[in-house]
C-alpha cells in the first residue's frame, strides 16, 4: 500500500468546511466536547470573520443545511447539497479554480449520480457506485427519499435539485466565487495552522493513516493500493471515502490528538466514565459483551436509527473500547476486552489506593 499526500484541494475544502463550521457551530463544539477536546481561540476568531461576510441566509440553508437532524448525523460528517455535488476522488488533484470549472462542466447525469450515491450511503448502502436504475426511475428515487431519515423539507428540495441539477450547481458556484476573496481573508487566521499541519502530514508515519482507517472502518478496509491523504482545517475529524482500489482520507488539523496511541492514564479512565454515563453507549457495550454485532442489529435492539448507532460506534472505536471487522460486506463490532480490562484495572487501583488510605485513618 502506498501513501500519497496532495494539498491542491485544501483551499476549496477549507472554504466549504469553514461555511459548514459557521452553519453548524453548535454541532462541532458539542462534538469536540463529547470527545473531551476543545477548540482553539483562532477558530472562534474565524467564526467572527465569517459572520462579517454576511452570507445569504437562503444560500446557507439551501446548500449547507444538514440533510439529517444532528442526532442522526453519521460519523460527525455533515451531509448537505454542497458536499453531495462532487466526489473527493474527482477533485483530489485540483486547486480552487480548477474545482469550480470542473463543477460547472458537470453534466446533469454526473451531478444526479453524486447526489444519489450520497443518499444511498445515508440509507446504509456502502457501495456508492450502485444506483440500481434510480437515474431512470423517478418513482424509485421518490421512494428512496421517503425511506431516508432526513428532514421532510429536504426530501422536496433534493427532488427539485435532481430534476435540474446543473442549474443549482451553477448557483452554488456563482455565490462561492462572489465571496471567495472574503473567505480568503477570513481563513488567513488559520494559515499558520495549515502550514504546520501540512508539514506534519508530509512527515507522517505510514502506520498512522492505516490506524485511523482501521479504527473507523475495520482492518479489512485498508486492503487497497493507495491511501490518498488531503488536509482539512476542521480539527479532530477524519473523512474516509473509497473508490475501487483507493482510499481518500481527509485529515483535520489535530486529528492526531484524537487517534494518538499513548499509555493508559487517568484522563483515559475519566473518558471511560464519561462514555459509560451515556445510557445508549453503555447499552451498546453490554450488547457486545457476548458476540459481534453489526450496526443494524444494534439499532434494532436499542430502537435507535442506524445513523445514531454509527455516531456512537465512532466514539467508542476512537476511544478504543470497541473494534470492528468486515464479514460478508458488513462491519461487525466487538469489545476491545484488553483495553477495557486495562482501564477498569487502572480505575480499581486508584480507588483501592483511596480505600487503603481511608482504612489507615
Amino acid at each position: 500500500m502506498k501513501i500519497r499526500l496532495n494539498e491542491n484541494a485544501a483551499d476549496f475544502s477549507d472554504k466549504i468546511s469553514s461555511i459548514l463550521f459557521l452553519k453548524h457551530t453548535n454541532f462541532f463544539i458539542e462534538y469536540c466536547n463529547e470527545m473531551n477536546l476543545s477548540l482553539e481561540k483562532e477558530y472562534y476568531q474565524l467564526l467572527e470573520e465569517l459572520k462579517k461576510i454576511n452570507l445569504k441566509e437562503e444560500y446557507l440553508n439551501f446548500y449547507f443545511e444538514s440533510f439529517c437532524e444532528y442526532k442522526d448525523v453519521v460519523n460527525a460528517n455533515i451531509f448537505c447539497l454542497a458536499t453531495s455535488f462532487f466526489k473527493v476522488s474527482d477533485i483530489y488533484n485540483k486547486n480552487f479554480s480548477e474545482i469550480i470549472d470542473f463543477l460547472l462542466n458537470y453534466s446533469n447525469e454526473e451531478v444526479q449520480t453524486n447526489i444519489l450515491q450520497s443518499l444511498l450511503y445515508l440509507n446504509g448502502q456502502s457501495d456508492r457506485t450502485n444506483l440500481d436504475g434510480y437515474l431512470d426511475n423517478i418513482d424509485k428515487t421518490f421512494s428512496l427519499l421517503n425511506e431516508l431519515k432526513i428532514k421532510d423539507e429536504f426530501k422536496w428540495i433534493i427532488f427539485k435539485v435532481l430534476k435540474s441539477p446543473k442549474k443549482y450547481v451553477e448557483l452554488f458556484c456563482e455565490e462561492l466565487l462572489s465571496i471567495n476573496d472574503r473567505l480568503n481573508h477570513a481563513l488567513t487566521i488559520l494559515i499558520p495552522f495549515r502550514e504546520i499541519w501540512i508539514d506534519q502530514l508530509k512527515n507522517i508515519n505510514d502506520e498512522f493513516p492505516k490506524h485511523i482507517i482501521e479504527t473507523i472502518k475495520g482492518k479489512e478496509y485498508v486492503n487497497c493500493s493507495y491511501i490518498n491523504i488531503y488536509p482539512t482545517l476542521i480539527p479532530y475529524t477524519a473523512t474516509i471515502t473509497k473508490k475501487i482500489d483507493e482510499i481518500y482520507l481527509g485529515l483535520g488539523y489535530k486529528v492526531d490528538q484524537l487517534f494518538k496511541n499513548e499509555k493508559i492514564d487517568i484522563d483515559q479512565v475519566v473518558n471511560l466514565l464519561k462514555l459509560i454515563s451515556d445510557k445508549s453507549k453503555f447499552k451498546i457495550l453490554i450488547l457486545l459483551k457476548n458476540k459481534k454485532l453489526y450496526a443494524n442489529e444494534i439499532a434494532e435492539q436499542l430502537h435507535l436509527t442506524n445513523a445514531t448507532i454509527s455516531h456512537h460506534m465512532r466514539v467508542l472505536t476512537i476511544q478504543g473500547l470497541v473494534q470492528s471487522t468486515r464479514i460478508q460486506n458488513k462491519t461487525y463490532y466487538y469489545l476491545n476486552t484488553k483495553k477495557i480490562k486495562f482501564l477498569l484495572g487502572n480505575l480499581n487501583e486508584n480507588f483501592k489506593y483511596i480505600i487503603d488510605i481511608e482504612e489507615k485513618k
